[in-house]
C-alpha cells in the first residue's frame, strides 16, 4: 500500500492527525488532532448531558420503561435544545476531518517525490 493511500486512510478512519503522525509530521498531527477534538468534545458533552437528563426524567416518572414515554421525553428535550451550536460544531468537525485527509494525502505525495 502506497504512503498517500495509507496516510489518507489513517486520517479518514482512525482520527485526524494519524496520517500526519505516520509521515512523522508530529506538530501538524497534534494541531489536527486538537482541532478535531474540541468540537468532538462539545458534541459528546451535549449528547451525554441530554441523555442523562432524559434518564433522570424516566427515573422520576417511576422508572417505567415505556417506548412512547421515552420518545415523548426525547422529543421534548430535542425541542428545548439549542441545535445551532451543535450543527456548527458538527460542520467544523467534518471540515477539519476533510482538510486533514486531503492534507495528509498531499503531504505524502510531496514527500514521495523528494
Amino acid at each position: 500500500m502506497n504512503k498517500p493511500l495509507k496516510a489518507g486512510l489513517l486520517s479518514a478512519f482512525l482520527f485526524p492527525g494519524a496520517g500526519h503522525w505516520l509521515l512523522k509530521k508530529y506538530i501538524a498531527a497534534a494541531v489536527f488532532a486538537a482541532a478535531a477534538a474540541l468540537p468532538l468534545y462539545y458534541i459528546m458533552d451535549i449528547t451525554i448531558t441530554q441523555t442523562q437528563l432524559i434518564v433522570d426524567q424516566v427515573m422520576l416518572s417511576g422508572g417505567n420503561i415505556d417506548l412512547l414515554n421515552i420518545n415523548q421525553l426525547v422529543t421534548q428535550q430535542a425541542a428545548s435544545l439549542d441545535t445551532q451550536n451543535m450543527h456548527l460544531a458538527t460542520i467544523v468537525l467534518l471540515c477539519v476531518w476533510l482538510v486533514n485527509i486531503l492534507d495528509a494525502i498531499r503531504l505524502a505525495r510531496k514527500l514521495g517525490h523528494e
